[in-house]
Formats: C-alpha cells, sequence, structure tokens
C-alpha cells in the first residue's frame, strides 16, 4: 500500500470517529451514576498502583544501604566478641 492511500485512509477513518452525528438516545440517571463511579474506581485503583510502586521505590532507595551495612557490621561484631573472649557459654 502506498503512502497516499494509507493517509487517505487514514483521514476517512478519522473524520467518520470524530465527526458528531444525531443520535437519538436517552442516558438514564443510572448510566450516569455508573460512569461516575467507573471514573472514582479508576482513580482509586491509580493512586493504590503508584503509593505501592513509590513504597518499593523508597525501600529500594533508602532501605537498601543499611541492609547491607548491618550485615556486614552484624556479622563481624559476632565475631569480634567471641574473638575477645566476652562471650561466655
Amino acid at each position: 500500500m502506498s503512502r497516499p492511500t494509507r493517509r487517505a485512509q487514514l483521514s476517512a477513518i478519522t473524520a467518520f470517529v470524530f465527526v458528531p452525528t444525531s443520535a437519538h438516545a436517552y442516558i438514564d440517571p443510572g448510566s450516569a451514576g455508573f460512569i461516575i463511579t467507573s471514573v472514582l474506581g479508576a482513580l482509586a485503583a491509580g493512586g493504590y498502583i503508584v503509593r505501592e510502586y513509590w513504597g518499593r521505590l523508597k525501600r529500594r532507595i533508602f532501605h537498601s544501604d543499611r541492609k547491607a551495612v548491618a550485615d556486614g557490621d552484624g556479622s563481624d561484631s559476632m565475631d569480634a566478641r567471641a574473638d575477645d573472649g566476652s562471650a561466655q557459654g
């Protein structure tokens, strides 16, 4: 397919989708409530996803250094105490 043909097809599809036509339809109040509930649910789900990933990012950035230091210091200090003879058992 050549480029002009693709552009013509894309233009026709865009015009078909975005050109308003008269619709003789009725939207009842229940439909509006459903739309509002769906939007609020999507916002809540998005907020939860952002909170979860932000928490994971914070833990990865701020707690990874502490864990590495604690692992290194904890094992060395226990070995040092055992070598000093302060650990009686």
